[in-house]
Parts: C-alpha cells; sequence; structure tokens
C-alpha cells in the first residue's frame, strides 16, 4: 500500500481511513510539524518517500512547477514521491476513497502533481 504526509489541513478522519484501507498515513501535526512552510511539507514528505495530500492546491501547484523547473535546470537533484490535492469541495470520506481507488490504479506518482476532485466532477491530472 501507499505511504502518505497528510499536511495540517488534511483532517484526522481521513488519515483514520486512509490507515483503515492499509496505508502507511502519517499527520504533519503528529510530526511537530504544524504552522510549517509548504517547502517544508514538501521536503519532509520527499525525505520519507511519502505522497503528500493536501486540500492546498493552488500552493502546491505552483511548488510542484518550481520543484520540477530546479530539477530540469540541473539546480536539484531530487525527486518527491508524489503531490495529490483536492479540486474543489471534498468531504473526508470522498476523499480517502478517492486517494485510496487512485493509488491502488497508479502506483507511481514520483514527481507528479495531480489533483482530484469527487466523483461526479471527475479527475485531472496536473
Amino acid at each position: 500500500m501507499a505511504r502518505f504526509y497528510l499536511d495540517e489541513n488534511i483532517s484526522r478522519d481521513a488519515e483514520y481511513l486512509l490507515t483503515r484501507y492499509g496505508h502507511d498515513a502519517l499527520h504533519s501535526v503528529d510530526l511537530g510539524h504544524r504552522a510549517m512552510p509548504d517547502p517544508e511539507h514538501l521536503l519532509a514528505a520527499a525525505d520519507d518517500n511519502r505522497i503528500l495530500l493536501t486540500f492546498n492546491r493552488r500552493d502546491f501547484e505552483l511548488l510542484h512547477q518550481f520543484w520540477t523547473s530546479l530539477n530540469a535546470w540541473g539546480n536539484l537533484d531530487r525527486h518527491h514521491s508524489g503531490i495529490l490535492t483536492a479540486v474543489g469541495e471534498i468531504n473526508d470520506l470522498q476523499w480517502a476513497n478517492l486517494v485510496h481507488a487512485f493509488v491502488r490504479q497508479r502506483q507511481n506518482l514520483d514527481n507528479q502533481n495531480v489533483g482530484m476532485a469527487a466523483p461526479a466532477t471527475g479527475m485531472a491530472t496536473v
């Protein structure tokens, strides 16, 4: 199963549900990462080979673009295990189910940023 790093805007309910599905889910607050800047959340997830889960789509899209550019320019020689962001309104149960189903189909998210929406609106890969 997948390894997840949940930033502080993801609820404990989602962490619980993902764990029940058999995933290894760690919440950033449990790691002492409360109020940490977004780049440090991504580095923490990358350091532990975890897919970062967040509802903060806009900021992490920009951060992912920056990370990708630095790698392309040769200024960063690192990968991250992926970023999954919510698109639109989604509750904890929908989010956990969507994430679980997605990673079962697609195990490798290295250096990818995927925006996911509730099933009624589909899924978009960014």
